[in-house]
């Protein structure tokens, strides 16, 4: 399983804008990228945007592109296993690229941190940033 978001209903009339994407290993999952460039630590936080693809609906398999994309600003605790939240946003076409068509903060009370979960997105970034540090 993957966690995937798409978010409807909110324009944002932003462009895309240019990334580092760093594959990340992720059996039976959903293409997963890192933006290189936006990673940062902080003791044992990592903070970062990743890139998840998300697979067409079979109704709308023959687009140009076959897909969507979400970019996740997100931070992860290493330390207590955990990850943070911040900001989602959607694109109309794969890994960021497109038009961005949704957005969404958490910050509103406040952005709280998650367990992460086994064989989840999180989990597979997880072993990827917090392996390298």
């Amino acid at each position: 399983m993957h966690s995937a978001v798409v978010c409807t209903g909110v324009h944002v009339a932003a462009p895309a804008l240019a990334r580092s994407l760093v594959s990340v290993a992720a059996p039976q999952h959903a293409p997963l990228f890192i933006d290189a460039d936006t990673v940062q630590r902080r003791a044992s936080i990592v903070s970062f945007k990743y890139v998840l693809d998300v697979a067409p609906a079979a109704d709308v398999a023959d687009s140009a592109d076959g897909g969507r994309s979400n970019e996740i600003e997100a931070s992860i605790d290493c330390g207590n296993r955990t990850v943070t939240v911040r900001r989602v946003v959607a694109y109309a076409g794969s890994r960021g690229s497109g038009a961005p068509i949704a957005s969404r903060t958490f910050l509103a009370p406040a952005a709280r941190p998650e367990p992460i979960t086994p064989k989840s997105t999180f989990a597979y970034l997880e072993t990827h940033l917090c392996a390298r540090r």
